[in-house]
């Protein structure tokens, strides 16, 4: 079967993947069409470019989704079926008669969760075409409220169509209202962050929906992500917006407005974070989505205090119940490492080295996060500095290269 799997995926192609060139590329449209990744390195081993392993069941499904089935399972039991191509065309069909395709929507959202890899086909080839009505109509259904939704399922949901967000834009009434729609602000707009074009259209939006949405929490997101912006761009502190928390707000947003504190250089920011984490304490539990944007902050502003309060507070992880938490502690991992290179406790340091493949950021911020990898590996490594330097200078170019300076890359652990 895995033989049948390369022969219809090339076909689909239109070329033989037999390179690094055609697995790159291979990648590319995967992710594109799908929304999943797979790296070229995978490709080139499944496809026996380089020495071949057994490939994992996540290379199989992915690659049994990029060719129509629901899994590598669906795949092996469907391909010789004569319809196999029926829940296609039955969507196909459903696209082109808008009343049925919200019924279908409505019958099957939250009834199964592998629905949600559909909900997201769909909404992807809508921005893909620009039909905003429909995207509004769908987006306006009780189903696609927030709260129904596991949050696991709006992360992927989220993640897989916000990378199409610069697609929309903001001429048109219609993409306006899909924009400042409640649901489309909830599971796309606040889970999809797209770091790397703060200063373009992603902070564009931030901008439109802060001055014409009326909702405390999306304010306080906006007002939390154009600060970031200020920062990043070396503007005044003082400039800053101020934001206020809410016991209703979502941990993770909250999180983000305490992170505040550090670009206003709180003089009191210990015992800050202390009143806020007895506040929204848990018992023993300790839920990483409160401290999610402290970490990142602690990050980007050399914040080693914080970093050592937040080391306190959490110990290694391997078991997750979703996977966005797996995504945070990866973070919180890079963190650590930063923060045990900082104070030159080099056990430390090699035990979470050890155990962080830096593969696993939260993928919207992940451009952004790698900065700090090539920063670490640059201080950590004696016969690699140059190569670093170059792949920190060559994605600051494309970021914010009046923060990511090569004296910040230089003096950071300074």
């Amino acid at each position: 079967m895995k033989y049948i799997l390369e022969t219809i995926t090339q076909k689909k192609l239109g070329f033989k993947v037999d390179s690094y060139n055609t697995s790159k590329k291979l990648s590319e449209i995967i992710y594109t069409e799908t929304g999943n990744e797979i790296s070229y390195n995978t490709l080139r081993r499944f496809f026996g470019i380089v020495k071949s392993v057994k490939p994992s069941d996540y290379t199989l499904d992915t690659l049994a989704v990029f060719n129509g089935f629901k899994s590598y399972n669906d795949f092996v039991m469907n391909f010789h079926l004569k319809n196999r191509w029926k829940d296609e065309f039955h969507l196909v069909s459903l696209m082109e008669h808008p009343e049925n395709l919200l019924t279908y929507i409505k019958n099957n959202l939250h009834t199964n969760r592998d629905f949600v890899l559909k909900l997201t086909q769909i909404v992807r080839e809508l921005i893909l075409t620009k039909d905003y009505n429909i995207l509004l109509r769908i987006f306006s259904l009780d189903q696609m409220n927030f709260s129904y939704f596991i949050f696991d399922d709006v992360a992927y949901f989220g993640n897989c169509t916000g990378p199409l967000l610069k697609i929309i834009g903001l001429k048109s009434n219609e993409a306006q209202k899909l924009i400042l729609n409640n649901n489309f602000l909830n599971i796309i707009i606040t889970i999809f962050v797209d770091y790397n074009n703060l200063n373009n259209y992603y902070g564009e939006y931030i901008k439109f929906i802060n001055a014409n949405c009326e909702r405390e929490d999306i304010s306080q997101f906006c007002k939390g992500v154009l600060n970031l912006n200020m920062y990043l761009n070396n503007e005044r502190g003082d400039e800053m917006f101020k934001l206020k928390l809410n016991q209703n707000f979502h941990p993770i947003l909250k999180s983000r407005i305490i992170a505040q504190e550090m670009f206003y250089k709180s003089n009191d920011l210990i015992e800050i974070l202390n009143n806020y984490d007895q506040k929204f304490k848990q018992g023993n539990i300790i839920n990483i989505d409160y401290y999610f944007e402290i970490i990142n902050t602690a990050i980007f502003t050399r914040n080693f205090e914080v970093m050592a309060w937040l080391l306190n507070k959490f110990k290694p992880k391997t078991k997750y119940d979703n996977f966005y938490k797996f995504e945070h502690y990866e973070h919180f991992g890079l963190m650590a490492i930063i923060f045990y290179k900082y104070h030159k406790d080099y056990n430390n340091l090699n035990l979470w080295l050890k155990s962080n493949s830096f593969d696993n950021f939260s993928r919207a911020s992940k451009t952004f996060m790698l900065q700090y990898v090539y920063i670490l590996k640059y201080h950590n490594s004696k016969a690699n500095k140059a190569f670093y330097k170059t792949k920190y200078m060559e994605s600051a170019k494309n970021l914010y290269p009046n923060f990511f300076t090569e004296d910040y890359l230089i003096n950071y652990f300074n």
